[in-house]
């Protein structure tokens, strides 16, 4: 029996974005509070749960039984196939900030992105513990539970309250960027971690900080994230200023455009460095 295709129109891919990252949300709250086993990735500060792989299952599922033909790249890579045999690639973290979650229980997320010929159109990133909602289209602005965001207040660099996870990132120690953003920490306002790179991007869109600077992200850290920030008004790209990829690891720097200048001239004290 032939499979019947749906159109893959913006506002359908959209609608099951978000009824995917609620329903990922409520299955995460769900198991938060019964029994589950915890097991180590690379580290002991790297951790994945059985609430994970069940929540990124739930979800692939979803997105299957509507549209068979899109691809999936998850961070637990449970999707069974090669992500980038496909036009139409949804990116998925199911828990980002899994650490946040075993311990705080609060401060995680839910990370979905449908990216179409490599470019973004959706990203959606939803805080189960406080019921917040961030989402955007592109071209057509970003929102939190409904209400549009735009960075649009004139930050200098002094006035910023950044957040950065490079103080803890080997890669970032080995090619001395944790220096200066040490340095940089003393010149800005004041900085921040979260443990959550979909969250503190979607932040940075809703101006509860001003910039984000991280290395060694994976592309479900980002996917969402990005395109929510540069929907907001904001400018996302690599540490050094290039274009940041989609689908592969990367170091990402993410601000209010009004100090995006400021801000790459003074990490440039690096320049000539690999920040991937």
């Amino acid at each position: 029996m032939a499979i019947h295709v749906q159109p893959a129109s913006i506002e359908n891919l959209r609608e099951l974005a978000i009824q995917c990252a609620r329903e990922a949300g409520k299955l995460s709250l769900l198991r938060m509070s019964q029994p589950y086993t915890v097991e180590y990735k690379t580290s002991a500060s790297d951790l994945v749960t059985a609430v994970d792989k069940e929540v990124e299952k739930r979800v692939i599922e979803m997105i299957l039984a509507k549209y068979p033909e899109h691809g999936v790249l998850g961070e637990e890579s449970t999707f069974q196939g090669d992500p980038h045999q496909f036009e139409t690639l949804w990116i998925i973290d199911p828990i980002d900030g899994t650490t946040n979650f075993v311990h705080q229980q609060i401060n995680f997320s839910v990370s979905i992105a449908v990216y179409q010929k490599g470019q973004g159109v959706i990203g959606v990133v939803y805080d189960p513990s406080r019921d917040e909602l961030f989402y955007a289209v592109k071209g057509e602005g970003a929102y939190l539970n409904g209400r549009k965001l735009k960075l649009d207040r004139q930050v200098k660099l002094e006035e910023a309250l950044l957040c950065t996870s490079v103080f803890w990132n080997k890669r970032a120690e080995q090619i001395g960027i944790d220096r200066i953003v040490k340095q940089l920490a003393g010149k800005v306002r004041g900085m921040r971690l979260l443990g959550s790179a979909a969250l503190e991007l979607s932040y940075v869109a809703a101006g509860r900080l001003d910039g984000y600077v991280s290395m060694s992200l994976n592309a479900w850290d980002f996917a969402a994230g990005r395109l929510i920030v540069e929907e907001a008004g904001g400018i996302v790209t690599k540490i050094n200023g290039q274009p940041l990829p989609y689908d592969e690891k990367s170091s990402i720097m993410a601000c209010n455009q009004a100090f995006y200048e400021e801000l790459k001239h003074y990490l440039r004290k690096s320049e000539g460095l690999n920040f991937n």
